[in-house]
């Protein structure tokens, strides 16, 4: 379940769909800030204030703060039983608010959508840089911005997503925060499935999935096997498998078998990172929430 919430000066709060975990991400143009949240829950406990993140010119951190009621991994809300609002407090303004919770999975028919997104097809291995393997998020971030016309170099891209204290890229949160600098909302969602992406394709929005694999979970995977990986999706073919401008592949644009991806996506959360213009984050919600 996606919520996004205009924010009301500097403390926010946001009610939720009851659920044990959930990502808050904020569209922001500020460039320093400090964010803190606290967690109701189902049973009326209320967390302190947790330190968020915090970030400035010269860099980025996750805080990961947490107490009896609630912690933060990362990017990730956790509680041990069922929150229903979060409250935000910044010292910077915020243009929005999205808060996604996990949506129950459900058998997923092959996509009706027989079509492919014209998104640029990027790699994350870089010439200039040799040494670095595991920029499949700015990558990605990367496509999504330019398919909206906004493009940017992957490395400047890696600069301004960089966590310090997670040491990658990889953090949702300074994801979205980058993304929308350039006139988008961009929001961190969890979908039940590939036919829940595929309303997304139809309506002309590309979108990042999040997934991870070992072994042979995913034939045709582009490493033995991955904690976390980002890639595009961009539509599908005509026997609906889902094709993908995949950063980690030599050829990018590779189709995966449908029950395979969406078996390795789903088991690793169903997130995917969503891009689109200020005016058209009403539709964003409402094809999270379909």
């Amino acid at each position: 379940m996606l919520t996004i919430a205009a924010p009301a000066g500097e403390r926010t709060i946001v009610r939720i769909q009851p659920a044990t975990s959930a990502v808050v991400s904020l569209n922001t143009r500020a460039e320093r800030g400090r964010v803190d949240l606290t967690i109701y829950r189902a049973d009326g406990q209320v967390s302190r204030w947790l330190p968020y993140i915090e970030f400035s010119p010269d860099g980025r951190r996750s805080l990961c703060g947490g107490d009896e009621v609630a912690r933060i991994a990362t990017d990730i809300v956790e509680s041990p039983l069922p929150m229903v609002a979060i409250e935000v407090r910044s010292d910077a303004a915020l243009d929005a608010i999205a808060i996604s919770t996990p949506m129950h999975r459900r058998s997923s028919e092959p996509a009706t959508v027989r079509t492919a997104l014209d998104v640029p097809a990027l790699s994350q291995f870089l010439v200039a840089h040799p040494e670095e393997r595991g920029w499949c998020s700015p990558t990605s971030l990367a496509m999504l911005l330019a398919y909206w016309g906004k493009p940017h170099d992957i490395a400047h891209i890696v600069r301004g997503v960089y966590d310090e204290r997670y040491g990658g890229t990889g953090n949702w949160v300074f994801n979205m925060v980058f993304a929308s600098r350039f006139g988008l909302r961009a929001a961190l969602t969890h979908l039940a499935g590939l036919d829940h992406a595929a309303g997304f394709i139809a309506a002309g929005i590309p979108l990042a999935l999040s997934f991870s694999w070992k072994g042979a979970d995913l034939p045709g995977a582009p490493l033995d096997h991955s904690d976390g990986h980002l890639a595009v999706l961009r539509g599908f073919t005509r026997y609906g498998h889902p094709q993908f401008n995949d950063p980690a592949q030599v050829d990018i644009v590779t189709t995966y078998d449908r029950k395979a991806l969406e078996r390795v996506w789903q088991a690793h959360g169903g997130a995917a990172f969503a891009t689109v213009p200020l005016e058209r984050g009403a539709e964003l919600v409402r094809l999270a929430n379909e």
